[in-house]
């Protein structure tokens, strides 16, 4: 259906959630799955909630009949219509579901009125079907169901109303109408038949109108005598079944009284029996609660320590692991930085390296071009020298060979110029000398500018790689802010630790204190409990002991009973036993209810569930549901007696005509309770009613007795008579009591007493001191079943010690790999 949906011609590929959610709600919506879903879910939901509450198992739903079928659904597609037309969708999606219909499968308005059998040539037909067969029929309101009301009520107001008045008669009138037929019928054939009775005597016919006359009349009387017999007997009925029933009332309320009387004293003693059972399993759930309470708090404080632990760890863990992954981001940051650095300083060399190898090569050329120009113009200066020292040296001898007359009076000129000569060489020679270094001046200062700019500039670089290297050597010597975070970090990391080193230590020895303990406390424990086993072994075997006294007790109280009987109201004695069972003489139990092998294995079973678990609150309850169905049969026993005496006593009454036979039930009883047992013997051979008389026991046959002997298939009236001394009491497996016998023994008191009464008294006194002992037992064992439990509780500390332990031994683990990691890095 969702992919119907979603190949619609109308949708488009690109739709939102949202938008695809809507269309898909509507579009179920309205083909009708939406309310289907919803009233199917709702029907179920009311069908498991109703009838598992009601009868525990479901009911199958009712199917319609094949005869009914088509009438149930023309009713139902009669309703649907009505819903629909007047517009209820909730109640019309809830109704098709239930209904079994379809929208498809609704009768049409033809059909209806065809299964109506309304004429299709009738006014009414031809108005329906029109009416519903217009074109615009989303206008249409009303609904079919609505428009045959109306028709109907338009058809029956049409009509004239006429007073009617009815008799009733003896003679229903269907005979009526038959005989009115026949009637017709006889007239028709009489007009037809030929009259031969004309010429008779009207003699004749008065004689046989008086013939016709007597015979109506003896009809008449006929039946006036056996409707007043029929009247007459109805009132000795009545008289008979007023008599009947006061007696009843009468044995009815002296029954009802004894009844109550057994109920008041059995509902007092079973009130201080639960009593003393509340108080008991108050004072025992007071002590389970305590030490619940006081092991839930142990196992609680544990948890929690398990938990502040597990939440430390784990904290531990994830700083530790935040802490290495900072620390290698760090370390891989530190890493890059340096290797950054590395490679910018080898740049930086070898930038320098080359820097400075161009300019001593530079220089070096520069020096070499330098020099040769200095020694050419040496040359020059000495060619010029020796050219002009040449020309004076002629000058000087021509001016000798002419003035040689001057020489001699020259000499101290010459001397002197000669002198001044030399100064004057000297001069030139400094002044070449100058001349040779101040020839190329303005370039070399040219030059020397140069290379001073550029030396500056070299000297600025070097200078500023060198700052820069100082600033990065300085940088490297001191940490960054980060490694000194870390640094701290990994400080304050380290004085946690060590306090959580100080705390784990002193946890330690702590625990350690204390499993030595429990490990002291387990051994006493177990010395305790080896110790309460032996008890319960001695206590188990005086119990066997006591129980076998308790049987000799019953053999010899049951010897002393068969001698000396007497008649009780109820059929029990002080201590009842069964199967090893004891049951305390304050707790009344029936014996017909204990003799029954079903509820015999029922209470051996509540016996074995007491003695394994004495303080169990699950089993006191048992046992007293066990004890309330017991008194619930004795009562149940006690009606169903009561019911068949009073259903007996009607059958007496309405079988018995003679004298004899109407005698009181009450007095035959008294009679019967009265005589002796043969006589009563021979009452009940007189009487084949009194076969099911009240005072018969209900559950004669088949009963086994203590002394060996099996009476099976008799009645406890037509057993041979017992001797005197067995008369008042029933033997051990007879069936108990009846009610009839229990009003003849409540008359008689307790002015019967016989000496059993001593043999009572004294097995009472025997069976108190017994019980008594029993209870010790029960309390021994009881504090047994308690120490077991205070060692459970030891043996559960110590598991949860030892998972502490394991858990200690793992933290230790953890923080030694810790520690090692921190320290590696």
């Amino acid at each position: 259906l969702s992919l119907q949906v979603l190949n619609l011609p109308h949708l488009k590929q690109a739709l939102s959630q949202d938008e695809l959610r809507k269309r898909l709600y509507q579009a179920f919506k309205k083909r009708g799955v939406l309310d289907t879903l919803k009233t199917q879910l709702r029907k179920q939901l009311i069908h498991e909630l109703m009838h598992p509450i009601l009868s525990g198992e479901l009911q199958p739903q009712t199917v319609p009949s094949d005869d009914s079928s088509l009438l149930i659904m023309a009713s139902n597609s009669l309703v649907a219509d009505h819903l629909q037309r007047c517009g209820y969708e909730y109640s019309l999606s809830v109704f098709f579901p239930e209904s079994g219909l379809e929208k498809k499968k609704l009768l049409s308005v033809q059909d209806l009125l065809q299964l109506m059998r309304i004429n299709p040539k009738s006014n009414f037909y031809k108005s329906l079907v029109s009416y519903f067969d217009s074109e615009d029929k989303l206008k249409i309101s009303c609904g079919f169901l609505m428009q045959i009301l109306m028709g109907l009520t338009e058809h029956h107001l049409s009509k004239e109303s006429h007073d009617t008045e009815t008799q009733t008669t003896s003679t229903s009138p269907y005979r009526d109408s038959l005989a009115e037929k026949l009637q017709l019928i006889d007239e028709q054939f009489a007009g037809s038949y030929p009259q031969h009775y004309k010429y008779e005597s009207l003699e004749a016919k008065l004689q046989e109108y008086r013939k016709e006359i007597e015979k109506q009349l003896q009809a008449e009387m006929a039946q006036k005598l056996e409707h007043f017999k029929e009247v007459e007997i109805a009132k000795i009925k009545m008289e008979e079944k007023a008599q009947t029933q006061k007696e009843i009332s009468e044995l009815r309320y002296e029954l009802e009284r004894t009844h109550q009387a057994k109920a008041e004293a059995l509902i007092s003693r079973e009130k201080n029996a639960i009593e003393r059972l509340q108080k008991q399993q108050e004072i025992e759930a007071k002590e389970v609660y305590a030490q619940r309470q006081s092991l839930l708090k142990d196992i609680e404080v544990m948890r929690t320590r398990e938990a502040e632990l597990k939440q430390r760890i784990e904290a531990f863990e994830i700083t530790q692991k935040l802490q290495e992954e900072k620390n290698k981001t760090i370390d891989d940051a530190l890493r890059r930085r340096e290797v950054a650095v590395k490679n910018i300083e080898e740049s930086y060399d070898q930038k320098l390296k080359t820097e400075l190898l161009k300019y001593q090569l530079e220089l070096k050329e520069e020096y070499i071009s330098r020099s040769n120009k200095v020694t050419e113009d040496e040359k020059k200066n000495k060619g010029n020298h020796l050219s002009e020292f040449n020309k004076v040296a002629v000058y000087s001898i021509y001016y000798l060979g002419s003035k040689h007359l001057l020489l001699k009076s020259n000499s101290l000129d010459l001397e002197s110029v000669k002198a001044q000569v030399l100064l004057v060489n000297k001069q030139n020679q400094l002044l070449t000398e100058k001349l040779k270094e101040v020839s190329d001046y303005p370039l070399l200062k040219e030059e020397k500018l140069e290379l001073q700019v550029q030396n500056k500039l070299l000297r600025q670089q070097l200078d500023e790689t060198r700052s820069e290297n100082q600033h990065l050597r300085d940088k490297l010597s001191q940490p960054s802010v980060e490694h000194l975070a870390c640094q701290a970090e990994l400080r304050r990391v380290e004085r946690s630790r060590r306090l959580a080193l100080d705390e784990f230590e002193s946890d330690k020895q702590f625990l350690e204190k204390q499993l030595q303990s429990e490990v002291e406390r387990a051994a006493q424990l177990k010395t305790q409990l080896l110790d309460s086993e032996a008890t319960v072994r001695k206590l188990n075997v005086q119990v066997e002991e006591l129980k076998l006294q308790l049987k000799q007790t019953q053999a010899a109280l049951e010897n002393e009973v068969y001698r000396n009987p007497k008649p009780s109201l109820v059929d029990r004695s002080v201590i009842d036993f069964l199967d090893d069972r004891i049951v305390p003489h304050d707790i009344y139990v029936d014996s017909t209810f204990l003799k029954n092998p079903v509820m015999s294995d029922v209470v051996k079973g509540n016996a074995v569930r007491a003695a394994a678990s004495p303080d169990s609150d699950l089993e006191c309850m048992a046992q007293t549901r066990a004890r309330i169905k017991e008194l619930e049969k004795e009562a149940e026993y006690l009606e169903e007696a009561y019911r068949n005496y009073q259903r007996r006593v009607m059958q007496d009454t309405a079988a018995s005509r003679t004298p004899r036979k109407m005698q009181s039930p009450l007095l035959l009883q008294c009679a019967v309770g009265k005589a002796p047992l043969t006589t009563q013997h021979e009452l009940l051979e007189d009487n084949p009613s009194s076969q099911h008389s009240p005072v018969s026991s209900p559950r004669g046959e088949k009963y086994i007795g203590r002394n060996g002997k099996a009476e099976a298939g008799r009645d406890l009236w037509r057993s041979p008579a017992p001797s005197p001394a067995q008369a008042g009491t029933p033997r051990a497996g007879c069936p108990g009591p009846d009610p009839g016998r229990l009003l003849e023994i409540s008359k008689e008191g307790e002015s019967t007493a016989s000496p059993c009464n001593q043999c009572q008294c004294l097995l009472h006194s025997q069976n108190k001191d017994v019980l008594s002992d029993v209870r010790e037992s029960q309390r021994q064992s009881v504090l047994a079943v308690r120490s077991i439990s205070s060692l459970w509780k030891q043996s559960l500390r110590k598991y949860i010690k030892h998972i502490l332990h394991l858990i200690q031994v793992a933290l230790k683990r953890r923080l030694f790999h810790i520690i090692a990691t921190s320290v590696i890095l």
